[in-house]
């Protein structure tokens, strides 16, 4: 991962003591210096995320940008409605950048609108304090801020809840590096509110796995690819975006983790669809739940290209 463009935390907590308010990754957020850099800017109007006992609407197909203050701090996110009537079973696929990225940035770098605009998905691109997640494994600095992701999460779901139909049932979460990590750390805290987590070249951090106790079983399908350099697909240790070093399980280990969770067999089978592609995937697991590590062979860190693809095969059913 590449070190943050944002201020440094140090800088950040000074300006919080004076203000009580810190640089946000959204458009119109207060501060008492210059504002930030917009992570959410879209060409629309942004919106205030409706209360909880705001009537339900349907906002208009397109982007949107969606805000509200969490913590003190002002935070944003892009939700995308896709073209097709809405429908009761669509799934919402809630989408994490890697630090140093924005939502907007990943909205148009990869390809969940595009394959969303024929599948029917809603997509959320949600929007890192700084351009990072605080993922509970504390080399970010969302995480020296003591920002909740977790509950960012949940007022997000509840704001989206409000703005256009979709199926509680099946909510996903993916996310790529630091959103990775953040994505098996939701796994792990808010396994109520999600069917499925996608973490894509990030594993479960050994400080998260220690501590993993989900209220209900969750599918996982994992991607990470053998050449990754920034998050080694063997796991160990590397370098957070504030120089601190993260312990990781490999992939495979990590996938196992999710599958003892999930109480799945207790051990995989493995394919070769092509030659660059292996999937190990468990069965059995409580709930029809499923488990899958896509491995990806002489992959690199960054989003698979067809990542969006990959989760509508794999969605759970309505």
């Amino acid at each position: 991962m590449r070190r943050s463009r944002v201020v440094h935390a140090a800088l950040a907590v000074a300006l919080a003591a004076v203000s009580g308010i810190v640089a946000a990754g959204c458009a119109g957020a207060s501060s008492a210096s210059a504002a930030p850099d917009s992570g959410c800017a879209t060409s629309s109007h942004a919106i205030a995320a409706p209360g909880p006992n705001a009537k339900p609407r349907s906002l208009a197909p397109g982007d949107h940008e969606v805000t509200f203050t969490l913590q003190h701090f002002d935070r944003c996110f892009v939700l995308y409605v896709p073209p097709n009537p809405p429908v009761k079973d669509r799934p919402l696929v809630l989408v994490y950048h890697g630090a140093t990225d924005t939502a907007d940035s990943t909205r148009s770098t990869t390809d969940f609108q595009e394959v969303a605009s024929q599948t029917g998905e809603v997509v959320a691109f949600l929007q890192g304090y700084t351009d990072t997640w605080n993922d509970g494994a504390g080399a970010t600095d969302a995480n020296k801020l003591h920002v909740n992701d977790v509950a960012y999460t949940m007022k997000a779901i509840a704001a989206i809840q409000r703005l256009t139909p979709y199926d509680h049932k099946r909510v996903v979460a993916a996310g790529f590096s630091n959103g990775a990590l953040m994505v098996q750390y939701l796994g792990c805290e808010i396994a109520n509110r999600l069917e499925m987590i996608v973490p894509v070249e990030g594993e479960m951090a050994i400080i998260t796995e220690k501590a993993c106790k989900p209220s209900r079983p969750v599918s996982l399908y994992e991607v990470h690819g053998t050449a990754d350099s920034a998050i080694p697909y063997w796991g160990g240790t590397f370098t957070g975006v504030d120089g601190a070093v993260i312990t990781v399980l490999s992939a495979p280990k990590s996938t196992g983790k999710w599958a003892s969770l999930d109480h799945c067999a207790s051990l995989p089978t493995t394919s070769r669809p092509s030659s660059s592609i292996e999937l190990m995937a468990y069965s059995h697991c409580r709930q029809d739940r499923r488990v899958v590590l896509r491995t990806i062979f002489g992959g690199v860190h960054q989003w698979t290209p067809d990542i969006a693809s990959l989760i509508a095969t794999h969605l759970p059913p309505p």
